[in-house]
């Protein structure tokens, strides 16, 4: 993350493996998260993404459910998908609206043992909120499938890996289409009730003629209380269609 985090794409929210996430005393949750990334995103002219999204989320003992709306500006001539900036000819000034919406869930099918990983397969909707004749989104509903793989190491390293599938709704003139996406890092537990994250990102080519979008980040995570965490993270991208530099942070409430 938008995305997710990076950007809407549930980024930081589906990063965080579930292990280090997960309450039994408080299985919902809201979570604010404010962000920046900008970049070229293979064009000649410089975009740049203001994000707000609020979150909200049920994590069971299996099922996890998650809505989140986002708030969305941004300058430059492209627009957004699935966290993802689509290049166009249009729309190059400043503009603000609400993003697109996204549905999700995921099960946990099999737990973890030993090396073995836990295995949750997913599927998220994108309900197309956002205006296409502002410039704020592809106008068409995505759908994205795949599952997520965790481990846990003595209860101190997390590694993580998720595999999925987006299909992109067709909108005249972007030229979209489907892709594979991927990411891979680890949570490590440090002192004082914290995570530190390092994630590989790919959010795949959805667009003909343009490159993948790959990213790294680095995500710190803290628990203020039994009930509050903050979060914060840094991201630079690996490929010319990926945003130069992106930050966010966010605060989490579990009730």
């Amino acid at each position: 993350m938008a995305a997710r985090r990076i950007g809407s794409c549930l980024l930081l929210g589906l990063a965080l493996p579930a292990a280090a996430r997960a309450d039994p005393a408080r299985p919902f949750s809201i979570n604010v998260e404010p962000s920046y990334f900008g970049g070229t995103f293979g064009t000649s002219n410089t975009v740049s993404v203001y994000e707000v999204p609020v979150t909200f989320e049920y994590h069971g003992a299996r099922l996890r459910m998650r809505l989140e709306i986002p708030y969305i500006a941004l300058t430059g001539a492209g627009l957004l998908s699935g966290g993802s900036v689509i290049q166009t000819s249009g729309h190059p000034v400043w503009r603000t609206g609400l993003g697109d919406i996204w549905v999700g869930g995921d099960y946990r099918v099999l737990d973890t043992a030993g090396y073995r990983p836990s295995v949750r397969p997913y599927v998220k909707v994108k309900i197309p909120t956002a205006s296409r004749a502002q410039g704020l989104g592809t106008g068409r509903p995505d759908i994205e499938f795949g599952s997520h793989f965790e481990w846990n190491l003595d209860g101190r390293i997390l590694p993580y890996a998720r595999a999925g599938y987006r299909v992109v709704g067709q909108a005249p003139g972007l030229k979209l289409r489907n892709a594979f996406t991927f990411e891979a890092g680890a949570s490590v537990v440090v002192p004082h009730h914290g995570y530190v994250t390092a994630l590989f990102l790919d959010s795949g080519t959805l667009q003909r003629g343009a490159g993948p979008a790959e990213q790294l980040i680095g995500a710190y995570t803290v628990r203020l209380t039994a009930a509050l965490e903050f979060q914060t993270y840094l991201t630079r991208g690996l490929t010319p269609n990926s945003p130069a530099f992106g930050a966010g942070m966010g605060l989490t409430e579990k009730f």
